[in-house]
Formats: C-alpha cells, sequence, structure tokens
C-alpha cells in the first residue's frame, strides 16, 4: 500500500516521502535541476558520469563498487535528462529495506552517509578533478554520443529537434554536445562542480517503508548551502506558418520519416489527458490508426508510431519506410491526422484507448522509479495528477475533449533521412 505523501522544505531542499510497503527496498532519488544551456550541458553530463563511479573516500571504480557491495549490494547510479528548459541530473541510491537483513538499523544511515561522500567530497586534488579519470570518462562520453550516428531512428529523431527547436535551447541533447566535450578540462570540470552543488534547485525524493521522522536528520545533516528558489521553466512554442520539409542522405537501407508537430499542452494542462487519449489513438498503441493503416494495411512502414513530449508540447510521429514509399507514407500519415481531427473513431476505441492508457499508468507505478517519476512531475508543474486523480480524469475525458486537443496540434517540420534516390531530388530539399 502507499500511504500519504511527505512534503516538506527542508533549508534549500525539497523533501518528499513516499511512504509504501508494496517492496523490499528503499529507493533515495536526488533531482537537481538547472537551466538547460549549451555552456554547462555537456559539463553536467561528464559531471554525472563522475559522481557514480569515485569519490576522494572511494577514488576508483573497484573501491567504489565494493562499498556498495559492503551496503547489501546497493545500486547507486546518475542520469541526465530533460524537462522542458530544465536539465535534471538524477542521482539514485537503491537499497533493501533494512528490516529485512541483519544490522538493517543503520542501512539508511549509511546510504545517506555513502551518497554525501559521493556529492560533497570528490576525488579532487588541487582544485581539480583527476585527470586521468575525466579523460577516460570524456572519452566514455565521446563515444556515446558518437553512438548516436549509428542508431538512425534516434539520429533522425534528433535532427527533427534541432530542426524544430533551432532558436532555442531545447534542440541540445540531455547527454550533452558532441564538440564541447574535448575543450573541458579537470580544472573546469571541478570549478563547474562548485557552481552545480552550490545553485542547483534540489528535490529529494524517498520511495519505501521510511518515515519522516527517520529521513529529516539525515536530510538536514547534509551540507547544502542555501541558495535562492526558482520555478523551471516550461513554455510551448508556436508552430510557424508554412511547414518546413527537410531531406538529409546517408548511406542507410531504411529511410527514416519524423514528423513533428505543436501542441501547446503541458503536462498538467486543462487539456492533457484528452491530448494522451488523442496520441494513443493516433499513434500511441497497437490499435491505433498510424499503426494500422500505415504498417499493417498498406504494409509501408516497418515501424510507425506517435508520441508527446508533455513538459515541450510536441508531437512526434516516426516511420521506418522505403524511399520510395515516402510520398504515400506521408498522404496516409496526414489522412490519419485529419480523421483524428474530424472525430473519426468510436467510443468502443476511444475506451480500449482510456484502457490501455490506465493499464499503462499502473504498470510504471508498480516501480518505485515510477511512482517518484510521477510525482516529481506533478511537482514540477504544480499539478495535480497523481495516480488516482490521473485515472479518473482518463475515464471522464469524452469525445468531443479529444477531438479539440488533437485539432490543436499544428505541423512544424518534416524531416526524412534517406540514402537518396532520385525520387527525392529537387523535391523540398532544404
Amino acid at each position: 500500500m502507499t500511504d500519504k505523501i511527505f512534503q516538506e522544505k527542508v533549508g534549500p531542499v525539497a523533501l518528499t516521502i513516499v511512504p509504501t510497503q508494496k517492496y523490499k527496498s528503499n529507493k533515495i532519488v536526488f533531482k537537481f535541476r538547472a537551466p538547460l544551456e549549451r555552456e554547462t550541458v555537456t559539463k553536467r553530463s561528464l559531471l554525472s558520469i563522475l559522481l557514480e563511479t569515485n569519490s576522494k573516500k572511494y577514488p576508483t571504480q573497484t573501491a567504489f563498487r565494493k562499498q556498495l557491495a559492503n551496503l547489501y549490494g546497493a545500486n547507486f547510479y546518475t542520469t541526465t535528462a530533460k524537462k522542458g528548459n530544465e536539465h535534471v541530473l538524477t542521482v539514485v541510491f537503491d537499497m533493501i529495506d533494512g528490516q529485512f537483513v541483519s544490522d538493517g538499523e543503520h542501512i539508511l544511515n549509511d546510504a545517506f552517509q555513502f551518497m554525501e561522500e559521493a556529492l560533497f567530497q570528490p576525488n579532487v586534488t588541487n582544485g581539480s578533478f583527476d585527470e586521468a579519470i575525466v579523460a577516460r570518462e570524456k572519452e566514455n562520453l565521446k563515444s556515446s554520443l558518437e553512438g548516436i550516428y549509428d542508431d538512425k531512428i534516434r539520429f533522425a529523431s534528433k535532427r527533427l529537434i534541432e530542426e524544430m527547436f533551432q532558436d532555442d535551447a531545447f534542440r541540445f541533447g540531455s547527454a550533452g554536445v558532441l564538440e564541447d566535450v574535448d575543450a573541458i578540462t579537470a580544472k573546469d570540470l571541478y570549478d563547474y562542480y562548485l557552481q552545480f552543488i552550490s545553485e542547483d534547485v534540489i528535490e529529494i525524493f524517498i520511495c519505501g517503508d521510511v518515515t519522516k521522522d527517520e529521513v529529516m536528520p539525515l536530510i538536514e545533516n547534509m551540507a547544502f548551502a542555501p541558495r535562492p528558489e526558482r520555478k523551471g521553466i516550461f513554455y510551448t512554442k508556436k508552430a510557424p506558418e508554412k511547414t518546413r520539409v527537410i531531406h538529409e542522405q546517408q548511406a542507410i537501407n531504411q529511410g527514416k520519416l519524423v514528423l513533428g508537430f505543436q501542441t501547446e499542452t503541458l503536462f498538467g494542462d486543462d487539456d492533457f489527458v484528452a491530448l494522451q487519449l488523442a496520441n494513443g489513438l493516433l499513434g500511441g498503441y497497437a490499435n491505433s490508426k498510424i499503426f494500422i493503416n500505415v504498417r499493417e494495411k498498406a504494409s509501408l512502414a516497418y515501424y510507425a508510431s506517435s508520441r508527446i513530449d508533455s513538459f515541450k508540447g510536441y508531437m512526434i510521429i516516426s516511420a521506418g519506410i522505403d524511399e520510395v514509399n515516402y510520398e504515400q507514407a506521408l498522404t496516409i500519415i496526414e489522412e490519419q491526422i485529419v480523421a483524428m481531427k474530424q472525430g473519426d473513431f468510436t467510443e468502443d476505441e476511444l475506451n480500449q484507448t482510456k484502457e490501455m492508457l490506465i493499464n499503462q499508468l499502473l504498470e510504471t507505478n508498480d516501480q518505485a522509479q515510477g511512482l517518484i517519476e510521477l510525482v516529481y512531475n506533478n511537482v514540477l508543474r504544480e499539478a495535480n495528477l497523481d495516480l488516482d486523480n490521473w485515472i479518473k480524469v482518463i475515464k471522464q475525458t469524452t469525445k468531443e475533449e479529444v477531438v479539440a486537443a488533437i485539432n490543436k496540434i499544428k505541423p512544424d517540420t518534416t524531416y526524412f533521412l534517406s540514402k537518396g534516390g532520385e525520387e527525392l531530388h529537387g523535391k523540398n530539399h532544404i
């Protein structure tokens, strides 16, 4: 069961406890948030890698992981992500609930001690991170960023975002900018670490069988300096008067078609759930219009789907197609959008999509990380979409509301990556 969520400001930290007895583990999640900017995004990505591999007390990966093993096989890792125009560096400590092991009454305290050492006592000498470690992790980050080029589905989506938001910091990926990695020195990174640890907005989430009386002293003892409060940066973009069409060529066998639309709807907005359902009907599930008509009936696509970003307000429709089928696939996709805008779907189809969305939410809610992310989304947008309310709104959403939500979407950019056959030469090429 999940009890009432506890939220309180502890100094500069916004603390949320999600008490539940559903799991045999406890999850501690630190969310560090700063504006998404090119000047800092690559440093933040590199910093996240360093924080999860070593510290002053445990200067090697071996020593670092050995201590985690000593903590009953705890798991410690970091991630980076974009939420609108916010860059979020997440630090996660996943550990067994102390009641299931001998001497377990100390494990929560030991976990916070480890996290404090990782965050506040990095492996630094003479005002600089370790040169060799930084050099190694820079190569790892470059390999990861270069790998996007080889994954053509990810690459095409990346290029679409870069074109759709070319005048917006959102065009930069959360993992950083490849061209900026080499210039970062070990000293540069430590200088930025000092800014990060003293200025980032900090939100801490703890999910498990814990109480505020256990957790509050541990948070109070952490050395986070006071900092100004700052709300998140979330705004949508208007679609251009004329859709931009971009064709690019690479030596590939299967074309990647990606269509970008502006929705002007964000998480927690009045029509957010209606847009979710519209997306489900259009291309979100295996019973959707795009999947059935483009992939199943016309056999034009190897894959075909749609998704929405609820913190930036856009929709992406993706399809893997043979180059010769470009015009036909584009026409059928556009026909499905028109059909949705005209309300060409049944109540049974809507109800089926509602059930699929509810099941998806319940599956997410079955994992501690899913519970935390749901709470975090509500915190960021000051929304009221906890699981029960979200399901309630889904059930109450009408066909008319779904039609109204999909009618708000407007085309922004069409991107097609292909090997460059004669069929596309001279046609809408930018």
